[in-house]
């Protein structure tokens, strides 16, 4: 089925710009596979949950990524999260072993260090945007997680590469999210004061982290190919293939850039989300504040007590279902494929509707409900089918479990220190572009 309503040249370009959730959930019940056009360009619109999961996991051999992740590749290099086929599958061995559970554990003693240190500001009970705050609270944790801690425990000490980082890092993701949604050819290179504080910032940003790089390798070097300060970092220049080849300082440069802006953008949206939602519940605010109080005891969360919150990972999870980050992911088909029955030609664009399936009604009764208690109980068949806030299949995000713990950890800090209440009159809107995130949310922070 085509989707009717295309605007002559644009297609239904101006409907998916203009208000691209409304878009999303007004044709997901027309069908499993319908068609749009994208200016003159047809794209197909995969609604159905079970031939979304078939592309991401059986089929993921016939596609690859499409044109939003040519220009994200273009702007922030070949990681992991840009790569495909053998480069992607090296790739992410080599970058398992940053994220698994040894690592974790000592990336939640920053996070929390960073979340304590950022509550610390909040005291004077001024209105602050929690957008931009959980931004820069993501940032900061993330760039520490990266550099990592020294021998006696203390934060990395080199703050002119710290600041520069961040400084840029808040730059380049505004600007990452409009040129990737919407690519813009030669007006990207057009000398506006917005594109020439995007390029300047996107300089500085791949400057400092080559600085990061080359410091680090050197440190390495000189120290007999020791295994550094446990940071993200010096696991990414430790680790080698089953040859014993390990990453260039390109690659690692390159996901390096990928783990600064994929985990600042998603976790400091879910964050500023989360908040929002409790500031508007504050039964449910207090049920989860009762919760940290218990667990924490006063004291900063580690990581065994991030298992021990039941219910604020059930509001987590209801955060991601109703406000996933990858709103909508787009495939490229590599040959002549059929998606639940309909045939797609060879370089055809994909589009993976995930907005409409995590509010799909017949997985998720009343689904434009926030219910935290959905995940009580749920339905093993249906978070198979209709939920994958993070992917699935060979893409499925390997940094998982550390946004987790971002998410977790910053989000009982502020429980046990703070009630957030909104500002009376404010309205939050929604902002679909690279990710989908909250725009301004302007929130009081009253210490408890």
């Amino acid at each position: 089925m085509t989707i009717p309503g295309a605007w002559p040249l644009l297609g239904h370009a101006g409907s998916l710009l203009r208000d691209p959730l409304g878009f999303l959930e007004s044709v997901y019940a027309l069908g499993d596979v319908v068609l749009l056009r994208l200016g003159p360009k047809p794209a197909y619109l995969v609604n159905g949950s079970e031939p979304l999961r078939r592309i991401l996991v059986a089929d993921a051999p016939y596609y690859d990524k499409g044109f939003q992740i040519n220009a994200l590749r273009a702007l922030i290099g070949d990681g992991i999260g840009t790569s495909v086929g053998p480069k992607h599958r090296r790739q992410r061995r080599l970058m398992r072993p940053a994220f698994d559970h040894a690592h974790v554990r000592g990336y939640v003693d920053i996070m929390a260090q960073c979340a304590t240190a950022g509550a610390d500001t909040w005291r004077d009970g001024r209105t602050i945007d929690a957008g931009r705050e959980m931004r820069r609270l993501a940032m900061t944790a993330i760039i520490l997680a990266v550099l990592g801690v020294a021998q006696d425990g203390a934060l990395p000490s080199d703050a002119a590469v710290q600041a520069e980082v961040l400084t840029s890092l808040s730059v380049v993701l505004a600007g990452v999210g409009r040129r990737a949604i919407l690519p813009l050819g030669r007006l990207e290179h057009t000398p506006t004061p917005g594109n020439l504080r995007f390029n300047r910032a996107h300089v500085a940003l791949h400057s400092a982290v080559d600085r990061m790089v080359a410091d680090h390798r050197a440190q390495r070097n000189g120290d007999g190919g020791s295994a550094g300060n446990g940071g993200l970092l010096d696991t990414l220049l430790a680790a080698v293939d089953e040859d014993g080849t390990g990453m260039s300082d390109q690659q690692v440069h390159d996901e390096v850039m990928t783990v600064l802006l994929a985990g600042s953008e998603t976790s400091a949206g879910t964050l500023a989300w989360l908040l929002h939602i409790l500031s508007g519940d504050l039964d449910l605010q207090r049920a989860v504040q009762q919760e940290a109080d218990t667990v924490l005891a006063g004291r900063t969360p580690q990581v065994d007590d991030l298992g021990s919150l039941p219910l604020a990972r059930r509001v987590v999870s209801e955060v991601l279902r109703l406000y996933p980050a990858s709103w909508l992911l787009g495939r490229r088909s590599l040959q002549e494929v059929e998606i639940a029955g309909v045939p797609v030609p060879t370089r055809a664009q994909v589009l993976l509707n995930f907005y409409g399936v995590h509010r799909d009604p017949q997985a998720y009764p009343d689904p434009n409900r926030f219910d935290p208690d959905r995940w009580l109980a749920p339905d093993p068949e249906v978070l198979r089918a209709y939920y994958f806030p993070f992917g699935m299949g060979p893409h499925v995000c390997v940094g998982e479990g550390f946004a987790w713990s971002l998410i977790m950890t910053t989000l009982a800090v502020i429980a046990s220190q703070y009630t957030v209440k909104p500002v009376p009159g404010s309205v939050v809107r929604p902002v679909a572009r690279t990710t989908l995130h909250p725009g301004v949310v302007p929130l009081t922070f009253e210490p408890r």
